[in-house]
């Protein structure tokens, strides 16, 4: 082989090796908790230098099924972020199941999952009482309402009051609710992202990629969503709903 063909080969080695290294995860794991027949957990998966690549909530294709059923208010499942990687602003992670869906009706009265990506700890969480209507409907400055989004009057003891994707389908009447995106705030603050995903779409097994539009500033230093996923694995029979494609604001 002549000089230059070798010089060519090792440079492609060589380039390939670096794209490897760059795809390199370690993966962090959260305590699991029974969700249904089966279980749940969060996930944070960072390069090789320690930047988060993406947070999830995994679950097994079990947990689908032998869902409570009956109950006036909707169990509320905590997960907890691994406590090896700190990735801020995120503190804790609900999963709310809806068996009967939730207001406003002809559009979210489907059931279906609310994942909930708090900001706020826990004990800030359950000081959200019934009667914040100030707090509740105190609007965002400009600079922080996600394009094309709408705050919504009134809000939720222990959660906050929500933000809604004009643009998404059930919202603008042009196809039945499967999945969104939406936004939550308390007294001015953004403190929640929250996908909403219905259990009739996770069952279609899907794998999907969807855009998240950022306000145009953020409130608070941390790593921020550009897309999210919902995605089934044939091979662990897991679904995973994942915030991915950070942007890192200091």
């Amino acid at each position: 082989m002549k000089a230059t063909s070798v010089f060519i080969a090792l440079l492609v080695l060589s380039f390939s090796a670096c794209q490897d290294d760059e795809k390199v995860q370690t993966r962090f794991t959260g305590p699991e908790i029974a969700v249904g027949n089966g279980q749940a957990w969060t996930v944070v998966n960072t390069d090789r230098q320690g930047n988060p690549l993406s947070l999830s909530v995994e679950f097994g294709a079990d947990a689908l099924e032998g869902l409570p059923t009956g109950q006036h208010h909707p169990p509320s499942y905590v997960l907890r972020l691994p406590t090896e990687v700190a990735l801020p602003p995120y503190d804790h992670v609900t999963l709310d199941w809806n068996e009967h869906g939730h207001d406003p009706s002809q559009v979210y009265d489907i059931p279906h999952f609310d994942f909930h990506f708090y900001f706020i700890t826990e004990a800030e969480r359950d000081r959200i009482g019934p009667d914040d209507s100030l707090a509740f409907n105190k609007p965002l400055a400009p600079e922080h309402l996600p394009a094309g989004y709408l705050e919504t009057p009134g809000g939720v003891p222990r959660m906050g009051a929500h933000i809604i994707d004009l643009q998404s389908p059930e919202i603008r009447g042009d196809a039945p609710f499967t999945y969104t995106f939406i936004y939550g705030k308390y007294d001015a603050e953004l403190i929640f992202l929250e996908p909403m995903i219905t259990t009739d779409y996770l069952r279609t097994k899907p794998d999907m990629t969807a855009e998240v539009r950022q306000p145009q500033e953020w409130q608070q230093a941390g790593f921020y969503p550009t897309e999210y996923r919902i995605s089934y694995d044939a091979a662990t029979d897991r679904y995973a709903m994942t915030l991915q494609d950070f942007v890192s604001v200091p």
